[in-house]
């Protein structure tokens, strides 16, 4: 090794460490599904279709505070994931549902409709029900199964289409329901609010958890979930710690409303969102979608157990609001898992798991302001494989790249947490050597050298040589690379597997 004199270097009194990027994965959150059998298909599914919507439509009964009006309606939400999940072949046993709950509902109210003109009206309140959700579904399936569509906008897309369909839903339903003598024209201003929201809060809440559901135990899926699952989670004790103190708010704020007798203090349900903003961006898509239906289900029963029907729009919108809220919130995990695949593409050679060249620039600035500020040294070293073209030539191009691999092995496992190694080209490499002695720097080289010179790829034994540099005051980084470039070029000179230093 030769070693050219140069002028002494300051002294090195400063300890800096500064940790390089870490890379950020994502861990997929895994377990056997809830659907112990066979997926459904065929007649069994259309079968399970009908009395599950049947009992879902039952259990919005639960908390109707008037006739055609309940706190929310999960019949909206399960119609809308039914025609996601299946598409058209849910049209026929979601009617044969509509036009059964319909005459059910006509013998409850003690309606003075024969049973067919009930099913006539039946069949009116399900093609009004059913056109607007399989539109909205349709839309949505289609941005769900787009390559380049991102979790924001699916959820900002989703949240539009809850609304409208919603909206249309209502306005089409309530006309069948006037055509078909089900509802007075009379009721249409006072009922068409409340039986919108209570729509659009089956829709909002419950679709994206009835999807999941569906996806489970359909033979014959039209999408794919498995993208929106593969955000960390914590232990379920800490899930399910949160899930408590979620309920413990919601029992705690609705007692008050109820003691109070007060619209305000129903208003504090809104503070809500604040717990489920904390589980959306701590836990996984599907926890986040479990802990808004448990939350729901315990404001909408608390609502009937309460009496607190006075109220009952507040909860209605803050129903909407907090899962919107909270699904917004499940992009946060998502986003930050995608900036940090992109950060890693940018910073890190996909090749050789070194730094890029860009990853350089941007650290090289940073070292060389410290190094300024505080007087420490700061080394450059440029390196390359000798004879690089030759093993590609004769060895061909994949142990060409095994010998970069194994390279940035070897130099990773060599030098320090605040050193930076990057891919400067080709098999140009760069080390960044900060708050490091003359001699340190030359023996942490010297290192790499013989680390390099012991790998052997197809019997050719590799070799490197090195150029180093040592920062000055006035330097610039591409000052810094043609110093220690030509100093590479010396050695290259004198025949390779050599280090100058300049």
């Amino acid at each position: 090794m030769e070693k050219p004199a140069i002028s002494k270097s300051r002294s090195q009194q400063a300890s800096k460490v500064d940790k390089p990027t870490s890379n950020v994965h994502e861990h997929a959150e895994t377990g056997r599904s809830f659907w112990p059998f066979k997926p459904l298909s065929g007649l069994y599914q259309d079968v399970f279709i009908i009395l599950s919507w049947i009992a879902i439509w039952q259990i919005g009964r639960i908390v109707e505070y008037t006739e055609h009006a309940s706190v929310w309606f999960p019949a909206a939400g399960y119609t809308l994931a039914c025609f996601l999940v299946l598409g058209w072949r849910a049209v026929v046993p979601i009617m044969v549902a509509a036009i059964a709950i319909t005459v059910w509902n006509g013998h409850n109210y003690l309606l003075p409709l024969s049973n067919v003109e009930m099913m006539w009206g039946g069949v009116l309140f399900g093609v009004a029900h059913m056109l607007p959700y399989y539109a909205g579904a349709s839309v949505l399936g289609h941005l769900l199964r787009k390559p380049d569509v991102t979790t924001p906008q699916l959820i900002v897309s989703f949240l539009i289409i809850g609304c409208i369909s919603s909206l249309v839903a209502t306005q089409l339903v309530i006309g069948s329901l006037v055509l078909t003598n089900q509802m007075s024209a009379a009721d249409i201003k006072e009922a068409m609010l409340p039986f919108w929201i209570g729509d659009m809060a089956g829709v909002v809440v419950l679709a994206p958890l009835f999807a999941g559901l569906l996806v489970k135990i359909s033979a014959a899926s039209k999408i794919d979930l498995l993208a929106f699952s593969n955000c960390a989670s914590s232990d379920l004790h800490s899930y399910f710690k949160k899930v408590a103190i979620n309920l413990a708010l919601i029992l705690f704020v609705m007692l008050l409303a109820k003691l109070t007798q007060s619209r305000d203090s129903a208003f504090a349900i809104f503070f809500l969102a604040i717990t489920h903003m904390w589980i959306a961006c701590t836990e996984s898509t599907k926890r986040n979608v479990i802990s808004l239906a448990i939350s729901s289900l315990c404001i909408v029963l608390l609502v009937h157990i309460f009496a607190l029907m006075d109220y009952v729009k507040v909860y209605q919108f803050a129903l909407n609001v907090i899962a919107a809220n909270a699904l917004f919130g499940i992009a946060i995990p998502q986003l930050q898992a995608d900036n940090a695949l992109l950060k890693d593409r940018v910073f890190v050679d996909t090749l050789t798991q070194a730094y890029t060249r860009e990853y350089l620039a941007q650290r090289s600035a940073l070292e060389m302001a410290q190094s300024r500020e505080s007087g420490s040294s700061l080394y450059f070293v440029m390196f390359d494989l000798d004879k690089f073209k030759r093993i590609n030539d004769e060895l061909g191009h994949v142990d060409g790249d095994n010998a970069l691999r194994r390279l940035s092995q070897v130099t990773k496992d060599i030098v320090r947490k605040a050193d930076v190694f990057a891919r400067f080209g080709g098999d140009e490499f760069v080390l960044l050597l900060p708050n490091i002695s003359e001699q340190n720097a030359l023996n942490l080289v010297e290192k790499v050298r013989e680390g390099i010179n012991a790998i052997v790829i197809s019997e050719v034994s590799l070799s490197s040589s090195f150029g180093v540099t040592l920062m000055q005051q006035s330097d610039t980084l591409e000052t810094l690379i043609q110093r220690a470039d030509r100093a590479l070029y010396a050695s290259k000179e004198k025949g390779g597997n050599t280090i100058t230093l300049k």
